[in-house]
């Protein structure tokens, strides 16, 4: 199944225009399901000083343009709270030449609260949790560190399931398990979390690069987060279970309604 809130924060990584009719779909940190949508005349868009003093460039062109914005966002619930969120702008060629020619293009860098970033949250061990909460606070400002926290998920997530760190040593200090070979020990005593198993050692990969070479974008670290996040599902959505029962179920009645069906509605 298609993960939406993913679709979403791929939406928003890539930017969008000023136009506030024209925003995504952003998720409420509070309740998921909202979408948050910018408050009446919250939004504030400035060029910076910088980037007036080049006006006067002799080969000065509006690309040249850069700012910073601001706004304030609400889900529809008002129970939910407010969420502010800054970054950078910039002015663009549309590619309309029969209408504006140019438009500010925003690029988000900071959500606060931080936007919900997995689906199975409520699911998942609350180390696991509390390690992509971090991930999710960094992500649109730092996308490598954001991805090192989703790693380092994985890690708290193997010690959820007794995969152990250090091996013992008689002679020396324990020496430290790599995280390929504890998800290797994971998948050999859970068989029946091979697959998920396999979404962690990709979402593992993606971390290393994250923590070595620090060349991810926020599209390559929301990639390990889809990973992690049906990982998570896997392992813990007990739904996944009860709906092929129930299948099996109404497979083996041929479609005919069971008894209980019946007293249900009588």
């Amino acid at each position: 199944m298609a993960n939406v809130l993913i679709k979403d924060l791929r939406k928003i990584s890539k930017g969008f225009a000023e136009k506030l009719e024209e925003w995504p779909h952003i998720p409420c940190p509070t309740c998921v399901r909202g979408v948050l949508r910018p408050a009446a005349d919250s939004f504030v868009n400035d060029e910076t000083i910088t980037s007036k003093s080049l006006h006067h460039h002799e080969v000065w062109d509006p690309e040249w343009i850069q700012g910073d914005f601001l706004c304030i966002l609400t889900c529809p619930n008002a129970t939910c709270d407010r969420v502010r969120v800054i970054g950078e702008s910039r002015v663009r060629e549309t590619g309309d030449w029969y209408g504006e020619q140019y438009e500010w293009w925003l690029t988000p860098t900071m959500f606060f609260p931080a936007l919900p970033l997995i689906q199975s949250r409520s699911l998942c061990p609350k180390e696991v949790g509390n390690r992509v909460d971090i991930a999710a606070k960094i992500l649109w400002l730092d996308p490598s560190s954001a991805a090192n926290r989703i790693r380092s998920a994985v890690e708290a997530l193997m010690d959820e399931h007794g995969i152990i760190r250090y091996k013992p040593s008689r002679r020396a200090k324990p020496s430290r398990i790599s995280l390929d070979e504890r998800i290797s020990t994971f998948k050999t005593a859970l068989p029946q979390h091979a697959e998920a198993a396999d979404m962690l050692l990709a979402v593992k990969w993606i971390g290393n690069v994250g923590s070595h070479e620090g060349v991810l974008r926020i599209l390559d670290v929301l990639e390990g987060v889809e990973f992690l996040d049906h990982a998570l599902s896997l392992i813990y959505d007990t739904n996944h279970d009860d709906i092929k029962k129930r299948a099996a179920e109404v497979t083996a009645r041929r479609g005919r309604p069971s008894s209980s069906t019946f007293s249900a509605s009588s």
